[in-house]
């Protein structure tokens, strides 16, 4: 069977502990045609002296860079120019992989047509690795493996205003079929959600996978990039709410109440979101007329 090259891509920021236990769960993995490609947006020269210590002498399909400024979300995309694989899987810095992750996800590309987007759940783990409880976004979203139209995953996540699809961890996808950078969605750069962006972009293309199997972990801990966002972040759903239904997402008038109706409790004690609470009841007004 042919063995189509994976690039597992690693923005990595500051946190050598951590991403060395990720480097470590794509090297073994049960998969063998991978590429590791981290490039390093660190603040300091610690990263850089762990990965050239501990791989760049014995793995040479890790490709490591350097970032000689601070790129943020650009990191992202010069992880994705700089790849080489056919299909690709971001890795948190702070994320593991399950060893059968890249084997069982690159099967469904294999049997299946028209596949743009394999997802699954992810266990949430501490900072020391300990098993966590779900948070309400990464509960199991379905008891049984489901191939579906992509528009009815994007729905589930937009209609519940969380990110039920997974983190840049979790979900795999053919490279070829994200046209534009990672992160933008109908002409616009989302930070916060730059993942969700993404998926909504390969979704409106055609089907994905949803398996049920614990093939990622998500790192929950007081240091995560989420955390220093800050509350600006999250009105990004607003916007990528009103855009999807370009693709055909929300596409009935009652799906889009719903996930307006969703945003609009997560913000509503916030001062912050006033003008977006306005947005929210004028568009709530034209559906109603």
């Amino acid at each position: 069977m042919q063995s189509p090259l994976v690039s597992v891509l690693i923005p990595a920021y500051n946190r050598p502990l951590t991403l060395r236990a990720a480097i470590d769960s794509v090297l073994e993995q049960t998969y063998p045609n991978i590429e590791v490609v981290i490039c390093d947006d660190s603040t300091n020269n610690e990263v850089q002296e762990m990965v050239e210590s501990a791989y760049l002498n014995s793995c040479p399909q890790i490709k490591y860079y350097k970032n000689e400024r601070n790129l943020f979300i650009e990191n992202w995309h010069k992880c994705f120019n700089l790849s080489s694989g056919e299909y690709i899987n971001y890795l948190m810095d702070d994320d593991l992989f399950h060893k059968d992750k890249i084997a069982k996800m690159l099967f469904f590309f294999n049997e299946f047509d028209n596949i743009k987007l394999v997802t699954s759940f992810r266990q949430t783990i501490g900072a020391s690795g300990e098993v966590l409880p779900p948070i309400h976004a990464t509960a199991r979203l379905y008891q049984e493996t489901r191939i579906m139209d992509g528009k009815l995953l994007g729905n589930a996540a937009l209609t519940r205003c969380l990110n039920v699809i997974g983190e840049p961890t979790t979900v795999m996808f053919k490279k070829s079929d994200l046209t534009g950078e990672f992160g933008m969605y109908q002409g616009k750069q989302y930070t916060l959600l730059n993942d969700l962006a993404s998926w909504l972009s390969l979704l409106s293309k055609g089907k994905a996978v949803y398996i049920p199997e614990t093939l990622s972990y998500f790192r929950l801990h007081p240091h995560q990039n989420n955390n220093t966002l800050g509350v600006h972040a999250f009105g990004e759903w607003l916007d990528m709410m009103i855009a999807s239904r370009v693709d055909g997402f929300l596409e009935t008038d009652e799906l889009y109440k719903t996930a307006l109706l969703s945003y609009q409790q997560r913000i509503k004690n916030h001062p912050y979101f006033a003008a977006d609470i306005l947005r929210i009841e004028t568009i709530l007004k034209t559906l109603d007329s």
